[in-house]
């Protein structure tokens, strides 16, 4: 295989901690005692976004480039943003927000100096409904600051410490449905609702592969499974959000789900899919959803590639614009979405100006199902790190 180098146009920034050290959150016992059963988690899709929870670290991938900045301005429209900062940085974020012109709907969230923030929201904290209102499920870490921070967001009480791991990418949830990655497979999470358990067959997990740059050259190495959890896994990425999107119901009630198809997109921008891509786990994950009778809708999902020239190697992700933010309105069945709002993060920038054509694609789906449809611009930098729009963030409340 013989492909054209392809380096970041951003700084590179890996997932590495400071060196100060952690600190455990505080634990309570206010938080929510209610039983499993009782709890009903937030919709994935349903209703107007209302509130927002972010964590402003200088650790998110393509901070030095914006990113912070381009998440803030797609919030702009909500009524609340809540953003977690270290409180020796407090004041820079203010400052941020304020030029922003959005100071007026933002909450700073100071957590002690030290404690461990996540930058990916999505995997540390979930939110549910109860009869004593909107809750915050922390993530089980007792190291991890990033649920305590959301919960204030919320005001004081609103938590609940689960005894199991809390990967929120891996769940989506429709008024009826929760669907959750194989990889999971914890029927304890919504006990209100049906389960959903979405996989493939196990698949194999490699490391890096010698592969020639040139002929005859095989100082190269790729890495291609790095979405794959482990060995054995039963998806195809290691968290749900990444290639699955709810967009709403059919006039029959069933949920409507976009599903990301790696096979499309690599048509669109000419870039072959390497050897062994798991093309059959999603050919087999629309077939398990089809028979359960979902209606599905496939949608171009790019596995792409940066290069390191230092250390000859090829790292591939997956530039999803399935991890979005999605508004479905009650109106919105059968493709008559009317209000309806979806916001995609893009990728056709730098030296992938080519996925402009998987960017437009992904949109006009959007488009033919009545969704008003925000592009997100360049979200590169946290794709190269495995993750995307929705990733990085947690909605705390919809209308």
């Amino acid at each position: 295989m013989s492909m054209s180098l392809k380096p970041r146009h951003f700084t590179h920034r890996s997932e590495s901690t400071s060196g100060a050290g952690r600190v455990q959150p505080a634990r309570t016992t206010t938080g929510c005692e209610c039983a499993d059963g009782e709890r009903a988690l937030l919709s994935s899709a349903l209703g107007r976004i209302r509130h927002v929870f972010l964590v402003a670290s200088r650790r998110m991938p393509g901070f030095d480039h914006g990113m912070l900045q381009r998440l803030l301005n797609l919030a702009a429209g909500f009524e609340r943003i809540s953003l977690a900062v270290h409180n020796g940085e407090a004041e820079v974020f203010r400052r941020m927000v304020e030029e922003m012109g959005l100071g007026a709907k933002t909450e700073i969230i100071e957590a002690p100096s030290g404690a461990a923030l996540w930058p990916w929201a999505q995997d540390r904290v979930a939110v549910f409904e109860n009869g004593d209102g909107v809750q915050v499920l922390e993530c089980s870490d007792a190291g991890d600051y990033t649920g305590a921070a959301a919960a204030a967001a919320l005001g004081a009480g609103r938590r609940a410490l689960p005894d199991l791991p809390q990967p929120g990418g891996n769940m989506l949830v429709d008024g009826k449905v929760c669907f959750v990655g194989a990889d999971l497979g914890e029927g304890r999470i919504d006990t209100g609702r049906a389960i959903e358990v979405i996989a493939c067959q196990p698949l194999e997990r490699r490391g890096p592969t010698r592969f020639e740059m040139t002929p005859g050259d095989l100082s190269w190495r790729q890495d291609i499974d790095r979405s794959i959890a482990a060995d054995g896994s039963r998806q195809p990425v290691f968290h749900l959000d990444m290639f699955m999107t709810l967009t709403g119901e059919t006039r029959e009630g069933a949920p409507r789900i976009l599903l990301g198809d790696p096979v499309w997109a690599s048509a669109l921008i000419g870039v072959p899919l390497p050897d062994g891509f798991p093309v059959k786990a999603f050919e087999q994950i629309e077939y398990g959803l089809r028979l359960r009778g979902y209606e599905v809708m496939r949608n171009p999902l790019p596995f792409v590639y940066f290069d390191d020239e230092d250390a000859k190697l090829r790292e591939w992700f997956y530039a999803s614009a399935n991890n979005c933010w999605v508004e479905c309105l009650g109106d919105s069945k059968g493709g008559e979405a009317g209000g309806c709002r979806v916001f995609l993060p893009e990728y056709g920038f730098g030296p992938w100006a080519a996925l402009k054509a998987t960017d437009d694609a992904n949109a006009a789906i959007w488009e033919s199902l009545g969704f008003e449809v925000v592009r997100g611009g360049d979200f590169l930098p946290l794709a190269d790190q495995l993750g995307s729009l929705n990733c990085v963030t947690r909605i705390l409340a919809r209308a």
